[in-house]
């Protein structure tokens, strides 16, 4: 990559393969340095399309008892193994303690850090299907300049009408919509182009997945990307770019003020 960092460490991150310390150098890491973020949503995104496409192979029943067989006999399993000498109590009190002091200090770190914004799943499941979209070269399914195309493309596939509104004249111009899928439920995604960027705005019922957010617009960065979030009218709304984060914050106004916030 670019930052010098190796290639085989975003694949490590994925798999759980680094240590805490590495884990967390390399997560502030990925919050500076876009090619690693994009890395590592590609490949993330590539997992999904791999475990949703189900070319997992299961070997036949007969197949999975011969090489079991066969690694029985050869002493691979089941071979007898000499049994560890027990820990002395004080060390394994110890060993606890050092873990329930760290686990503290990760909590407190990531508390402090992110303090009441929204549950990191979502967050990340905002920057995957964002990602997903460019990667398709279609970020939209309706593609369209006009908020009354886009707006009744939605009527009967949601439970729910999404606030569509056209802002070229404020250098956020609408286009196209589609249907995604956020937080268990099928959501309404708003693409909204910005100079050479493209911003998806996900919007849906704050019903659907409640949290602490209100009309004041909460901006913070996850993979490289931005995000702004907001709820508004019973609605929630989420904006992720690879676009500075003012010009998040200026279309989360504009979508305010024509919500009536």
């Amino acid at each position: 990559m670019s930052c010098g960092r190796p290639v085989h460490e975003v694949a490590a991150y994925l798999d759980g393969e680094l240590d805490l310390e590495t884990t967390l150098a390399f997560e502030r890491h990925l919050a500076e340095c876009a090619d690693c973020a994009r890395a590592l949503a590609t490949q993330q995104a590539l997992r999904e399309a791999i475990g949703r496409a189900g070319l997992r192979f299961e070997a036949p029943p007969d197949l999975t008892r011969r090489l079991r067989g066969a690694a029985r006999q050869s002493g691979i399993a089941g071979a007898a193994r000499p049994a560890a000498p027990p820990r002395p109590a004080w060390r394994l009190s110890a060993f606890q303690g050092i873990a329930a002091l760290l686990l503290v200090a990760v909590l407190s770190f990531s508390l402090g850090r992110f303090g009441p914004r929204p549950g990191p799943d979502l967050a990340q499941e905002v920057v995957t299907s964002h990602v997903r979209s460019l990667l398709a070269g279609r970020p939209a399914d309706v593609v369209s300049t006009d908020q009354h195309t886009v707006k009744p493309w939605f009527a009967g596939k949601l439970d729910y009408a999404p606030l569509v509104v056209d802002l070229a004249g404020h250098g956020f111009p609408l286009l196209g919509g589609r249907l995604d899928y956020l937080g268990g439920h099928p959501v309404a995604a708003l693409v909204y182009g910005a100079d050479r960027h493209t911003i998806n705005v996900f919007t849906w019922p704050t019903s659907y997945t409640p949290d602490r957010s209100g009309p004041d617009p909460v901006a913070f960065t996850r993979q490289g990307f931005h995000l702004v979030h907001w709820s508004q009218s019973g609605m929630t709304y989420w904006a992720v770019s690879d676009a500075s984060e003012e010009r998040l914050r200026q279309l989360a106004r504009l979508l305010e003020g024509a919500g009536g916030g």
